[in-house]
């Protein structure tokens, strides 16, 4: 409490000494709206969810925050172009954000299954709540897979570097953690500096004040739904698995109980999430050309807090 006390208030801080004093009070008020909601929903919790250790899987994709109801529609509306996403079920996660996800997923309860586990992402959140050395393979793409400050974090590193991985490694198990359908919405990204992505940065608080209408988001959402789905279709075709389950670590609030987001709110609309079994065949036609290189140089300037203040988080 003491904790959230103390980033309460060095928020405050910085939204009166970066915005103007409305906007900075409208931001301070939904803040406080914001935790009591949390409050609220932490003292009624009563579907805490299960470990994804406790499910049957060879393989985990993560599609990074992604709803329930966007799957399902882009499920039913393009049957013929993704069939791997049927049969469609849900599952409670064990997060309401990235975080919460890794902690409580990867527990020590699971060393055993963590030492047999390779697990290849591009969240940053793993710099934070994951040791390498607990993981047969802990693959951080997002230190290494960019080229300049403005360069396109593509899911097909991520799928190059996964089918490189269950190649040559051949993991018990494999994590595969995409960072879309989170912004920044590919489809439209024109650099992080730009005009666009600094207005999709800030999405949840513009949908809220109504900069950015709901409509006008959920199509960019969806589109960088499909466009991830594209990768994945080529890993499915580019390993071989018997037992692959694609899902989500979150959902996204655009609305429900006012508020807008992921940020530790255990909302049903965040912790419900897709669960899809299918199974993976490598045809051997695709071979990745992306590989891990890493650097000195790239290791320092990627480091954890400036890849989560582009996502949005700092």
């Amino acid at each position: 409490m003491i904790d959230r006390l103390r980033q309460g208030v060095d928020r405050t801080v910085k939204y009166y000494r970066n915005e103007d004093p409305v906007t900075a009070t409208k931001r301070v008020t939904y803040d406080a709206h914001a935790e009591t909601v949390r409050l609220l929903f932490d003292r009624f919790e009563d579907d805490v969810g299960v470990p994804v250790y406790e499910r049957d899987w060879d393989v985990l994709v993560i599609l990074d925050a992604c709803r329930v109801d966007l799957m399902d529609e882009v499920a039913c509306d393009h049957r013929d172009e993704y069939p791997f996403l049927e049969p469609y079920s849900r599952h409670t996660s064990l997060g309401s954000n990235s975080g919460e996800w890794l902690e409580s997923n990867f527990t020590d309860e699971f060393a055993e299954e963590k030492a047999e586990t390779a697990m290849v992402t591009g969240n940053p959140h793993t710099g934070t709540y994951l040791d390498a050395e607990d993981f047969l393979l802990l693959d951080e793409v997002w230190r290494y897979g960019w080229e300049d400050e403005d360069e396109l974090f593509e899911p097909r590193y991520i799928t190059d570097r996964a089918v490189s991985v269950k190649r040559n490694l051949d993991p018990d198990r494999l994590v595969v953690h995409y960072m879309q359908p989170h912004h920044p919405f590919l489809p439209q990204f024109d650099g992080f500096e730009s005009e666009l992505h600094q207005k999709w940065l800030n999405q949840w608080r513009d949908i809220r004040i109504g900069r950015v209408s709901r409509e006008e988001k959920w199509q960019g959402y969806r589109e960088n739904l499909r466009y991830v789905l594209d990768y994945v279709e080529v890993l499915l075709s580019s390993i071989s698995a018997d037992s692959v389950v694609i899902s989500s670590d979150h959902g996204e609030a655009i609305g429900e109980w006012g508020i807008y987001g992921h940020y530790g709110i255990p909302l049903r609309v965040l912790r419900e999430v897709p669960w899809i079994e299918t199974t993976a065949t490598d045809t051997g036609e695709y071979e990745p050309t992306f590989e891990q290189e890493r650097t000195e140089v790239q290791e320092a300037k990627r480091d954890v807090e400036e890849q989560l203040e582009k996502l949005g988080y700092v």
